[in-house]
């Protein structure tokens, strides 16, 4: 570990409240007066409660009994707050994304079991789930999920059990690299 390394601590935050107008701007303040530097960032707000994960670069020095005093100062409502440090170095390349990462895009009837059992699958084919997101629309149920083939098998016999899988469960699945995924999906807007 060179003095570089000593020099930061690196964290990761979760925190959750019932939804209002600016607890984006009351965390990200607080963090930047400690000198914080918010590396990622995870929002959302479901059924009423907004949720958000970060990871946070900290000069030396600051702990996590400072970081959640600043966090909780001058809250509107009540934050559950939770700050753990980051134990190891982690490497990844730019887009925060293992070289191996496919986008999987999982389609049904909602129902009971749909998030369960596409897991089940990737669990017991060593498919790590990096991200997942999950809307209904009607009565269609649709998870899209980043995954990691590093620990899998090989490729085209990950293709072959999706197969099987869709006509087990009646489920439609996609399956495509992220670099593929970002090509088609990602609009590059101008800065102005």
């Amino acid at each position: 570990m060179n003095n570089a390394d000593l020099q930061i601590s690196t964290y990761v935050i979760s925190i959750m409240a019932r939804d209002r107008v600016g607890i984006v701007a009351d965390v990200s303040k607080n963090i930047s007066e400690l000198g914080g530097n918010i590396t990622d960032i995870r929002q959302r707000v479901l059924c009423g409660y907004f949720t958000m994960i970060l990871l946070i670069s900290f000069p030396a020095g600051i702990t996590q009994a400072a970081i959640l005093t600043k966090l909780a100062e001058g809250s509107e409502s009540d934050l559950d707050i939770q700050v753990k440090p980051v134990l190891e170095k982690v490497s990844l390349p730019a887009n925060n994304y293992p070289e191996n990462t496919y986008v999987l895009t999982v389609t049904g009837s909602d129902q009971i079991g749909f998030v369960a059992h596409v897991s089940k699958f990737c669990k017991e084919n060593q498919i790590n789930i990096l991200d997942l997101s999950t809307t209904s629309k009607a009565d269609q149920y649709i998870m899209i999920l980043f995954i990691d083939l590093t620990k899998a098998e090989d490729i085209d016999l990950i293709r072959v059990r999706l197969n099987q899988f869709s006509m087990k469960t009646g489920f439609r699945v996609s399956l495509q690299h992220y670099n593929i995924f970002r090509a088609v999906n990602e609009i590059d807007l101008p800065i102005v």
